[in-house]
């Protein structure tokens, strides 16, 4: 109004995680039988899964089901599941106020001794310092 001209700028507010609705196709699986244990995964990591239990789900021996799981995801079905257990960890970091120990347990780790060396090595993050600099960016 003074004269003074102010240039624009953008306001760049990166997000802290994406919630994918059960609906949306997170992956494109050619194979049935990897498919197949990618849902029983994604339905049931934070209980105790294994492999033998998706060699009898699929007509695959142990050994084959392992090699197409990861020709098909591009990582091991062990990688597969502890990703599977890390987000859902991370995400109740940020959505309670609940100890560790009981996230860790909800989200299906047996050992709570490594789980912050896992959560940084794939975070970045302690998950206090992941809970607390979620915690203060969105406030």
């Amino acid at each position: 109004m003074k004269g003074e001209r102010k240039e624009p700028f953008n306001i760049v507010i990166e997000p802290t995680r994406f919630e994918l609705r059960k609906s949306t196709e997170k992956y494109h699986i050619a194979n049935e039988h990897i498919s197949k244990v990618v849902n029983y995964i994604e339905d049931n990591f934070t209980s105790d899964v294994n492999i033998e239990a998706f060699s009898e789900m699929v007509p695959l021996s142990r050994r084959n089901l392992e090699v197409k799981f990861k020709e098909e995801m591009g990582t091991s079905i062990y990688q597969f599941i502890l990703q599977c257990r890390i987000e859902y960890f991370a995400h109740l970091l940020l959505t309670t106020d609940r100890t560790l120990l009981d996230l860790a347990l909800e989200s299906g780790f047996n050992d709570c001794k490594n789980i912050s060396r896992i959560f940084k090595k794939i975070k970045g993050y302690t998950p206090v310092e992941y809970r607390k600099k979620h915690h203060d960016s969105r406030q």
